[in-house]
């Protein structure tokens, strides 16, 4: 019998057929036994801050200049999966495979090797020889030091965010560009019910051209993930009146603060947005 998945290079099989994406990604997201199904990220993946104080882009800025998204969605399951001990994880390279779509062992061992390298390059992880043909993957921080990971918010000045393991179960991680994963997640960072994402700044703020910016704005407000609120007006000499004005923008459930256990700021406006929320014709 043969099965058809969703993925690459998916051909029939002799004997048992392997397990499809979804399964393979459930099946690691439940061995990390995390209580309140969320990934921890720091804002410093997003946002590097140096020791002069003076802020530049971080990892998010090269793997969104690659043309793939495997190397940021291996990442972030890895970053899932290690979630205690020395945060490491020894899997056979298909699974991780076919986790992103890929079918054919060959294919999919080289494929998700280039990917490891990519995130090996960044320093955002190690990568040693398991047992049985195993790889043993090692998370580092996040800010690209190679410094050993630890739990985010064990100090202050450790800002971090929540992914909710709904951007695997409702397959938003399938479904979302490159750009619109980007945009997610530096909306995520701002932890707070409302927020504007200036495609004028974000640039040098994040990294990320403004293209990919306004592209992966509209692909959130296509799906329903983030909404428009209001417009805000502000102070410039970029306008001939002095004024200008920018969106105001809420994320919608599950991907909420208060969804995540978060600080609430702006909440009564988010609450109304809601009713917003919903994908778009």
């Amino acid at each position: 019998m043969t099965t058809t998945h969703h993925g690459l290079n998916s051909p029939p099989v002799q004997g048992p057929t392997p397990l499809g994406q979804p399964e393979t990604i459930g099946l690691l997201l439940n061995r990390s036994r995390r209580p309140n199904r969320t990934v921890p990220v720091r804002r410093a993946f997003l946002q590097r801050e140096e020791r002069d104080g003076t802020k530049s882009p971080g990892a998010l800025a090269a793997l969104v200049r690659r043309s793939t998204k495997r190397p940021l969605d291996l990442y972030l399951l890895l970053s899932a999966v290690t979630s205690g001990g020395d945060f490491s994880v020894t899997e056979w390279s298909t699974t991780w495979a076919r986790s992103v779509g890929i079918f054919d062992e060959t294919a999919g061992t080289a494929a998700v090797s280039r990917a490891w390298k990519v995130l090996r390059e960044l320093r955002l992880i190690t990568r040693a020889r398991g047992e049985g043909g195993k790889s043993t993957l090692t998370k580092l921080h996040e800010d690209g030091s190679g410094r050993p990971y630890t739990s985010p918010g064990e100090g202050l000045g450790d800002p971090y965010f929540q992914l909710p393991y709904e951007y695997w179960d409702n397959g938003w991680h399938h479904t979302l560009s490159l750009p619109g994963k980007a945009m997610l997640l530096i909306a995520s960072a701002q932890r707070k019910h409302t927020f504007t994402l200036p495609q004028e700044r974000i640039p040098d703020w994040y990294g990320i051209s403004a293209d990919s910016v306004g592209k992966g704005i509209r692909e959130l407000s296509r799906h329903g993930i983030l909404v428009h609120l209001e417009d805000e007006w502000f102070d410039t000499l970029k306008t001939r009146s002095g004024r200008g004005s920018r969106p105001v923008y809420s994320l919608c459930p599950p991907f909420t603060p208060r969804a995540l256990g978060e600080p609430a700021t702006g909440e009564g406006a988010a609450t109304e947005a809601f009713r917003g929320c919903g994908p778009r014709e």
